[in-house]
């Protein structure tokens, strides 16, 4: 099975040992990008990747390219340009009660957003791969980003591919358009999805869902998903649920496909939190694409997977699936040999 995944491509930047930027001259950096993290993870898991992308032709694109390969992506459908900029953001760690804080530099003056779609070979991409995945800070950045994903969802449908999508719906991004514009960029690609990912705040406040505010959390979502599901088509809706309870973390996944259904929620240490829902991601398009995986199964991996990402510093996930099923199995082990 062969992934495809459409992102940019980014530089974290992180101060070591939970500092803060102030307090040193020292930073770490770390090629990532929702694609990027989502196909290592995949990687790792034994399926073929590639990463649909433009760098700037330059020694820090160059690096970013070899990085990527690092990771075992393939490169046939990296792009290079004559923009000279990368993505880049840094990434304050918090600790105890004091959150992470990530600030993006100007991501708009990058290679990546200043990519024509004709500056890719689209057709020949998802006629390569058999899963097209597309995030969705893609429909956000620029009219050239958001033309070049809703061309490649069309070619998926076109030529049979399925297409997973990623809502990262990210309000801060959205500084030009009104509310409704962005909305109707998302429905374009809804309309066209098989696999989407995200939670109650995209069903509500983007895609402006009314649900019954009187009942409980669980229905609300259960009923959101059913009326997105029947209005734009999509056959799964994935996502994870976070709360607090006992001065612990704890995450559960839900999936709408066949049925509504919830993971059993699993508490988690935090490391870096930064890449967990990519890890996700990743589960769950891994095990829909396994034979004889039950839903729930899906789903349980998905979030153990996501669980152990929390564990791992740096936004790539590099866990494989002897980890992850160990952890479904209840198998704690402090030493390996």
């Amino acid at each position: 099975m062969k992934v495809l995944s459409y992102g940019e491509v980014n530089l974290r930047f992180s101060p070591p040992d939970y500092m803060l930027l102030e307090q040193t001259n020292q930073l770490t950096y770390q090629v990532t990008g929702t694609g990027v993290n989502l196909l290592t993870n995949l990687k790792s898991f034994g399926m073929e990747v590639s990463l649909l992308t433009s760098l700037p032709d330059n020694h820090v694109g160059k690096a970013a390219a070899a990085d990527i390969r690092k990771y075992g992506i393939q490169d046939d459908f990296i792009y290079f340009n004559q923009h000279h900029h990368i993505g880049s953001y840094f990434v304050e760690l918090g600790y105890g009660i004091r959150p992470t804080v990530v600030t993006y530099q100007n991501r708009l003056a990058s290679a990546f957003c200043q990519a024509n779609p004709e500056s890719y070979h689209l057709e020949e991409a998802v006629m390569a791969n058999d899963i097209i995945h597309i995030c969705g800070i893609t429909l956000l950045l620029n009219e050239k980003t958001r033309t070049t994903a809703l061309e490649l969802a069309d070619y998926a449908n076109r030529l049979g591919k399925k297409l997973y999508f990623d809502f990262n719906y990210r309000p801060s991004l959205n500084t030009e358009h009104s509310h409704e514009f962005i909305k109707a960029q998302y429905e374009k690609i809804l309309y066209k999805a098989d696999v989407v990912f995200g939670g109650i705040r995209d069903i509500k406040e983007l895609l402006d869902i009314s649900v019954n505010q009187e009942k409980s959390y669980g229905s609300q979502l259960e009923e959101g998903i059913q009326i997105l599901k029947q209005k734009y088509g999509v056959k799964t809706y994935v996502g994870t649920n976070r709360n607090d309870r006992d001065g612990k973390h704890m995450l559960s996944g839900f999936m709408d496909g066949e049925s509504f259904k919830t993971s059993q929620e699993w508490p988690v240490e935090i490391y870096d939190r930064i890449g967990a829902g990519d890890a996700y991601a990743a589960g769950v398009i891994y095990g829909l694409n396994q034979e004889k995986w039950s839903e729930e199964k899906v789903l349980e991996f998905a979030t153990c997977n996501a669980v152990l990402a929390h564990t791992i510093p740096g936004d790539v996930p590099y866990t494989n699936v002897e980890e992850v099923q160990s952890l479904m199995n209840g198998e704690r082990q402090t030493l390996i040999r």
